[in-house]
């Protein structure tokens, strides 16, 4: 509870900050409060506790996700200096907005009513509708924010309405009486067309297909820092929210949408690997691996139940510090060649031998290439899904990673050809290879200790 109010605190504080010309510091004293805002989470650990009449419950799953929430909105504020170096008079909102976003997350993960669940998708999506079309004098930037907002309110209509047709069944909001009432009920109509509308909505906030038609258009136009915050830490809470709720409240009536959900993988898995293939912009790319990526969250969800959410967990920490990684890479070349096709990394390699062993990291360990996190997270996927009988899920998983090897690769490629004229980038500011670095060693020691990080949520 103490994590939530201490980052709405950190918001208001980064506009307060910007009245008294302070824009200077913002970003580093941001990040700085953000790693004592994680430390200070710890505390909650085995704490298991309900707070304001169990609107908010604390418990392991939670303190992780929400650790893991707050250490990588910091290394993506940490990005924020040298890429809004520009537009140094709207930092401070674009910061506070970013924590806001977070504030919003950290409710998404710590829900124990359903209105703290509404709530905190609506703070998180109203400040990334901001975020998302922030470049106002970009016409790509202002599609992606009028089709983010669009498309996001349509989807927390099917939201309120699933919310309202299940309190019509169980007569409560809180997510424990929810789940008692309907473990000792049979399932009716009601309860059904509820779950499915609930379903469309919390699957449109995780861009799962076939309501993804929204996420490359959005991740394309957006900033790119923001395309990188919206992929890691959206997407993020919205899979730990998503399992909270299918596994956590509804329990076995769960087992009613478990058909479309396994269609839904597949669907996700086979259009966002062979989406990627036919694209030249890298941000392209990236917003159609997390859609392969989401597929895999959705399937550590239906695999395992609620008293193993360790596979989710390792698997969401492995992709989101790759994407950090990868991003503080993509975000300084687009930044610097002012594009973001696949020919700009051509000869980076060369010019800048640390950022492109970074990046190559990053994108082997998104690949599922051994030893690194990436991998370990999907081999525990897998085999979560085929001991729950899901061999041919886990089958497909493999082939398709097989294919996302290709467009990984052609990225990799691009940086290590010589190019065939002189090409220059602009000095790396060192902000963007602290970051590159802690993620990638975050990433290694995922990969070194598997066992360990999953098994903190078992």
């Amino acid at each position: 509870m103490g994590t939530i109010i201490a980052t709405t605190v950190l918001g208001l504080l980064g506009l307060v900050m910007d009245m008294f010309k302070l824009r200077k510091v913002i970003v580093p004293f941001v990040v700085l409060a953000l790693l004592v805002i994680a430390g200070y989470n710890l505390q909650y650990w085995n704490l298991n506790q309900g707070f304001f009449t169990n609107m908010i419950l604390i418990d392991n799953f939670s303190v992780a996700f929400s650790g893991l929430l707050v250490l990588i909105t910091a290394l993506l504020i940490a990005l924020a200096s040298y890429f809004y170096k520009e537009e140094e008079d709207r930092l401070s909102d674009y910061i506070s907005l970013m924590l806001f976003t977070l504030t919003g997350a950290l409710m998404m993960v710590s829900y124990g009513n359903m209105a703290t669940l509404f709530l905190g998708i609506e703070i998180l999506s109203v400040s990334l509708y901001i975020l998302a079309g922030s470049k106002r004098k970009d016409l790509a930037s202002n599609e992606a924010g009028l089709k983010y907002f669009l498309m996001g309110s349509f989807s927390t209509g099917f939201l309120l309405l699933g919310i309202t047709l299940i309190y019509g069944v169980t007569a409560s909001f809180d997510i424990q009486s929810i789940s008692y009432t309907l473990n000792h009920q049979a399932p009716s109509p009601l309860l059904t067309v509820g779950l499915a509308m609930m379903m469309i909505a919390m699957l449109f906030k995780a861009s799962i297909a076939p309501f993804h038609f929204w996420a490359p258009d959005v991740y394309s136009g957006a900033p790119s820092l923001m395309t990188a915050f919206m992929s890691t830490v959206a997407k993020v809470a919205a899979f730990a929210a998503i399992y909270k709720l299918f596994s956590y409240t509804f329990g076995m009536q769960a087992g009613l949408l478990e058909p479309l959900l396994v269609l839904f993988i597949v669907l996700t898995l086979l259009i966002g690997n062979f989406s990627a293939l036919r694209q030249s912009s890298v941000k392209r790319i990236m917003a159609y691996s997390g859609l392969s990526h989401a597929g895999f969250m959705l399937m550590a969800v239906v695999a395992t139940t609620m008293t193993s959410p360790g596979t989710l967990f390792f698997y969401a920490s492995a992709y989101a510090l790759a994407g950090v990684a990868a991003f503080s890479v993509i975000v300084y070349v687009s930044h610097s060649k002012g594009d973001d096709s696949i020919d700009q990394f051509t000869g980076l390699a060369y010019e800048k031998p640390g950022l492109a062993v970074g990046m190559i990291v990053a994108l082997l360990s998104m690949a599922g290439i051994p030893p690194l996190a990436g991998f370990f997270g999907k081999y525990l996927v897998f085999m979560e899904a085929i001991s729950t009988g899901y061999l041919w899920l886990a089958i497909v998983g493999v082939l398709v990673s097989i294919v996302s090897v290709y467009y990984y690769f052609r990225i990799v490629w691009a940086m290590l050809r010589k190019p065939l004229s002189p090409t220059e980038f602009s000095p790396v500011p060192m902000a963007y290879s602290i970051v590159l670095w802690v993620s990638v060693l975050a990433l290694l020691a995922l990969g070194v200790l598997p066992s360990f990080f999953a098994g903190l949520l078992k």
